[in-house]
Order: C-alpha cells, then sequence, then structure tokens
C-alpha cells in the first residue's frame, strides 16, 4: 500500500467520522469535493481569519491499561479584529473620494457603508480579540475538561502561560477560568511574560529574511502564482463607474482588492456583525477559492516546508520543540515518582501546560511535527490544494494542538497526578497521540503503537534528531 493511501486510511481509523468533512491526508484531495465544502461553509475561504469549526471527529479509546496522565498544549488566539487602524481605514478612503467625485456604483456605495459601519465598530478594539474568540476558548476548555477527565478532575495542577498579547491573554483566561468553573478544585497558574516570548513566539531574524526574498525562486514563483490566480478587474469595474478612474486612482488594484478588501470581508466572521450585515457580492466562489489557493501558498512558503526557499522555515519555532520536549520529561519524572532534584516527592505534577500564543507558531510547529503529512514538500505550488495542504485546517482561529500522554499501569486516584506514582510499577512504555484542533492526527513518518499512540521515546527522539539537522547539536 502506497504511504499516501496509509496516511489517508489511518486518519479515517483514528477518529473522523465519515462524511463529517473532506478528508485529506498528503497527496490525497478530492479538490472538487473541497471545493464545494467550502461553498456550503464560505467560512473556510478566510484563509487564518477562518473561525475555528467545531470538531466533528470521535476520538478512539486508548490502549488497554493507559490513562492520560499529562497534557502539552499550544493554542492560538481566538477571532479578532484585523491588526492596525488602516486595514480599516485605506479602503475606506479610497471608495470616500471615490463617492466624493461621483465615481462608485451601487455595489461600491453599498460597500462604502459597510466600511464605514466596520471601522467604528472596529474603533478602539484593533487586534483585540472578538465575542466570537471568547466563546471559541471556551468551547474548547469543555471539551478538554469532557474528553480528558483523568486530567482536569480533582486538584490538579495546570500551569498556563501566554505571550504578553491582550488577545493571547485573554484567549487563555476564557480557556482557564471554563475550566475552574467546571472544576474549582483545579490549581491553575497563570502568566504572560515578555520572558517566555523565546519559546512561545520565537522570532528568528536570519529564517525570516529567507521566506520571499525580493527576486528569489520563492518571490518568482509566488509572483506568477498570484497573478495567474487572481485579476482584480471585475470587481473594480463592479465597485467604479469608470476603469480609467480605478486604474489612475486606485495605486495598486490588485493590493486594493486580494488584499485590503478580502481582509475586511474574510474577518466579518470574526465579529458579531456577521449576524447582520453579510459580505457578500464582492467575490464570486471561484474568487474567494482562488484568493484562499493565493494565501494557502503564501503561507505553505513563509512558514511551511516549501523546497522553493529551502525548506527550513519549520525550524522557525524550534525553542517550543525544545520546550515541548523538556517539559514533558520533567512531567513525566514527578508522574513516574522518579523526580529530580525532589527525593521526598514533595512536588506535585503538572496535569497539563497551557500555552497560548499565534498562528505564526502553530503553522511552522505542525509541519515540524508532520502531523497529518503537512511537513511534506511539494515544488508545484499548484499541487498543494490537490496535495491536502490546507492552512484554514491547521491554523484557523483558536488552532491548538494537544500532545496527550497515557502511562499504564494506573492504580487509581492516589495522587494529583491520578497516578500510583510507583517506580518500576509498569515496564510499559509512555504513549502520545497528538489532536490538531482536538481531531487525532497522525506522524506518518513514525510507527504507532496503534492507531495515532505512538511511543513517547519515539516522538522525542524524531524531535531531536530533526533539530539537530538545524542546529548541529547532538541528539539529546
Amino acid at each position: 500500500m502506497k504511504k499516501k493511501t496509509v496516511i489517508l486510511s489511518l486518519l479515517l481509523v483514528c477518529g473522523l467520522r465519515a462524511g463529517a468533512q473532506v478528508v485529506c491526508g498528503a497527496g490525497v484531495c478530492d479538490v472538487q469535493a473541497l471545493q464545494a465544502e467550502m461553498r456550503e461553509n464560505r467560512e473556510l475561504y478566510g484563509d487564518n481569519y477562518t473561525a475555528y469549526q467545531t470538531p466533528r471527529g470521535v476520538l478512539s479509546p486508548a490502549p488497554e491499561g493507559y490513562v492520560p496522565c499529562y497534557m502539552s498544549h499550544y493554542g492560538r488566539h481566538g477571532s479578532r479584529y484585523l491588526i492596525g487602524k488602516n486595514v480599516y481605514e485605506r479602503p475606506y478612503e479610497v471608495l470616500k473620494e471615490a463617492d466624493e467625485k461621483g465615481m462608485l456604483t451601487a455595489l461600491g456605495c453599498r460597500l462604502l457603508g459597510q466600511l464605514d459601519t466596520i471601522r467604528r465598530d472596529a474603533r478602539g478594539h484593533i487586534e483585540e480579540l472578538t465575542l466570537r474568540g471568547a466563546q471559541q476558548h471556551r468551547g474548547i476548555a469543555e471539551r478538554m475538561y469532557r474528553n480528558f477527565p483523568e486530567l482536569f478532575s480533582g486538584n490538579q495542577k495546570i500551569d498556563a502561560r501566554s505571550t504578553p498579547v491582550v488577545r493571547c491573554i485573554l484567549s487563555m483566561a476564557n480557556e482557564t477560568m471554563t475550566l475552574q468553573g467546571l472544576n474549582p478544585q483545579l490549581e491553575i497558574a497563570m502568566d504572560a511574560s515578555a520572558g517566555d516570548k523565546y519559546y512561545l513566539i520565537y522570532d528568528d531574524e536570519q529564517l525570516r529574511k529567507e521566506r520571499r526574498p525580493k527576486g528569489s525562486r520563492a518571490d518568482s514563483a509566488l509572483t506568477a502564482f498570484e497573478q495567474r490566480h487572481y485579476d482584480p478587474q471585475r470587481l473594480m469595474n463592479a465597485l467604479f463607474k469608470e476603469e480609467s478612474y480605478w486604474r489612475e486612482a486606485v495605486r495598486n488594484p490588485w493590493q486594493f482588492a486580494a488584499v485590503d478588501i478580502w481582509k475586511v470581508v474574510a474577518d466579518m466572521q470574526s465579529t458579531e456583525l456577521r449576524h447582520t450585515m453579510p459580505m457578500d457580492g464582492y467575490f464570486t466562489d471561484e474568487e474567494m477559492y482562488n484568493l484562499w489557493l493565493i494565501k494557502n501558498a503564501g503561507w505553505y512558503v513563509s512558514h511551511g516546508p516549501s523546497p522553493l526557499n529551502g525548506g527550513r522555515q519549520v525550524f522557525f519555532q524550534r525553542n517550543l520543540i525544545r520546550n515541548i520536549v523538556n517539559t514533558a520529561d520533567s512531567c513525566l519524572a514527578l508522574i513516574e515518582g522518579r523526580p529530580c532534584g525532589d527525593p521526598q516527592g514533595t512536588v506535585a505534577p503538572l496535569a497539563a501546560s497551557l500555552r497560548f500564543g499565534h498562528e505564526v507558531v502553530v503553522m511552522p510547529t505542525v509541519c515540524f511535527l508532520n502531523l497529518n503529512g503537512y511537513g511534506e514538500q511539494f515544488a508545484d505550488l499548484e499541487s498543494l490544494a490537490a496535495n491536502g495542504w490546507h492552512d484554514n485546517r491547521i491554523f484557523p482561529m483558536a488552532s491548538n494542538i494537544q500532545m496527550v500522554f497515557y502511562k499504564a499501569g494506573i492504580s487509581g486516584n492516589t495522587g494529583k497526578s491520578g497516578l500510583s506514582g510507583k517506580t518500576g510499577e509498569t515496564a510499559k512504555p509512555i504513549l502520545v497521540k497528538v489532536l490538531l484542533n482536538e481531531e487525532e492526527a497522525m506522524m506518518p513518518q513514525l510507527t504507532p503503537v496503534t492507531g495515532c499512540y505512538y511511543k513517547w521515546q519515539d516522538v522525542k527522539d524524531y524531535c531531536l534528531k530533526k533539530l539537530a539537522t538545524f542546529s548541529g547539536e547532538e541528539p539529546q
């Protein structure tokens, strides 16, 4: 059986209900079905503005004798307003000037009125979390509590960290407060410090420069792809009365339509205005699909494994990978009753490490781990959709990675970890499964013990060896 078919088969076996959504593994995707799904749910056109989609998969049971003992998590903030005041003002000012000169069509006047309402609604809330964003994290917390009661019952200890950005802090607060409300006994510590940014959102200046240097292979490929997939002329003629006017007055029509207008339309789903002010009539379904293809390709090159710029962007958040490995090992040592520097056993292990940040961290981390084949390399940008590389499946608003660790030899809830804590009680290995946006994910580069359950040692070795190929460090 070919590798691509194996990935798809395992995805279906490991919890996704048939018919729930378009199921794509690396190299396997029905593009026509994908387009039909997007027409049915236009939020999916939104790229990184796509609202969190409630998971539909059924979690598979753990191997016999195993129960959850620890969770390592990274989550993106929930739905938000757009970043930067100008993102609202720039298209509004272009249309306002045209209106003053009598150059707007009826559709253009409609858009001008909507942009005025939207910018007023966003005033004072630029880049902040919206109500929908808060609700997304409350829902995630409720399902987390329901899916893994062993981790969130009793007086378990939870450590929560956020980047010092208000929307991320509020996302953390909504998630942890919901957990606390479900179980008042939880001991939850929260922090949002610049001191944690080195692993919560690391900025590698050199890798950033390698993404799309002007005139590079990556830049040339993306520019050609963008021009091939979207022409703004239809929309511009629909908004302005005279083509000669917009060609002279709008400095960059492609930027105006495919970026400025598109962003406002795509992010409308984040706000409560979505209930009363639909932003339809500006882009056709075909145009929205092609604009998604453009954004998808851009993210693949900038934060994914694209060979067009050397395939190194997956290492951008390598400090997070190290933090996940080291924190997990420390917590597991306590859980197994072999604490380092705590011979009396006075330090209670964590049940969960919850980290909150941004999509620019989720994306390279998913690709580094190669979850569901998202770390696969494709030189041809035209092949991404057919090969199942869909960014809106990776990092919608409130996207999250949950690594759930399992230990065998449970003898009841005898401590804060819910484990017996007796050293040598079992020789069975620690297992881990990874949930991507609460759906069970596969790591096709590794052999699972069963289903989507992997030996932690195998996952750890994979991470350390891969890190060593970038940094030159010896695997630890």
